[in-house]
């Protein structure tokens, strides 16, 4: 079986790069603001890639699916046992 490697490009590297980079300036500014402890690097490094996922994720655009103008209402809730006993010992 061929493996095959995504193909990349200048854009796709550049954008790599660049994200690599805000997620070093996120970890090194979590690494300042908790005083500088030694050997938690991979847990700034974590957070930080945590940070640029979700910011990522936030200005991705809602897929099609998901337009609201499409969206049905959700059926309404059924009473729960309680309430049904309390309407009939009304």
């Amino acid at each position: 079986m061929k493996e095959t490697t995504p193909k990349t490009t200048p854009e796709t590297e550049e954008r790599a790069l660049s994200r690599d980079e805000q997620i070093a300036a996120l970890a090194y500014q979590i690494w300042e603001e908790e005083g500088r402890p030694d050997g938690r690097s991979e847990v700034h490094w974590f957070i930080a890639c945590e940070m640029v996922d979700a910011e990522e994720a936030a200005a991705e655009p809602l897929p099609t699916w998901l337009n609201k103008q499409e969206a049905k209402p959700l059926p309404e809730q059924r009473p729960t046992t309680l309430e049904i006993a309390k309407k009939s010992a009304a």
